[in-house]
């Protein structure tokens, strides 16, 4: 099992797909992604309760309010970020395996991403992050869904589609 300690992505238009770069150029084994499009908006549909499970700050905030909390949350760790900008991410002479499955669990304060690939029943890889590389990953996977015209709203964590209406 592979542990991949930084993430890289790249968008590519051609294949319609978001290419996962682990361990770019950390030292440590590089290994190549597809994200497809299926799975990336399956993931964003499940990022707003994720986020508002994991979050005590948002979980404790008023129902009507949550969806600005976690987008300030996320706002928040983005601008946080050093990003740097690969003006060209060599990945020509990397094979890219399928992202099956990418499974999250919460524990200690800490994600646990853990990658399935192709036909494999075994965890391929994993990586553990904060709640701030948490936010930061789903920017990135958001980021990518806008630049491919997938369909996504311009925000994470639509207001109007986060709070039920109510009656008073």
């Amino acid at each position: 099992m592979i542990n991949l300690a930084s993430l890289s992505f790249y968008f590519d238009v051609i294949e319609d797909r978001i290419r996962l770069i682990g361990n770019l150029d950390n030292g440590q084994q590089r290994v190549d992604f597809w994200l497809t499009r299926r799975l990336v908006l399956k993931l964003l549909d499940a990022s707003p309760k994720l986020v508002q499970q994991t979050s005590e700050k948002i979980s404790k905030t008023p129902l009507e309010h949550q969806s600005a909390m976690a987008q300030f949350e996320h706002d928040s760790a983005k601008q946080s970020q050093s990003v740097r900008q690969e003006s060209n991410l060599e990945h020509h002479d990397f094979k890219a395996s399928l992202l099956r499955r990418l499974d999250i669990s919460f524990q200690k304060g800490q994600y646990r991403l853990s990658f399935y690939v192709d036909n494999q029943e075994e965890v391929f890889g994993f990586s553990v992050l904060t709640r701030q590389e948490m936010h930061q990953i789903l920017h990135w996977m958001h980021k990518g869904c806008l630049q491919l015209d997938w369909g996504v709203s311009a925000s994470l964590f639509d207001i109007s589609e986060q709070a039920p209406m109510r009656l008073q």
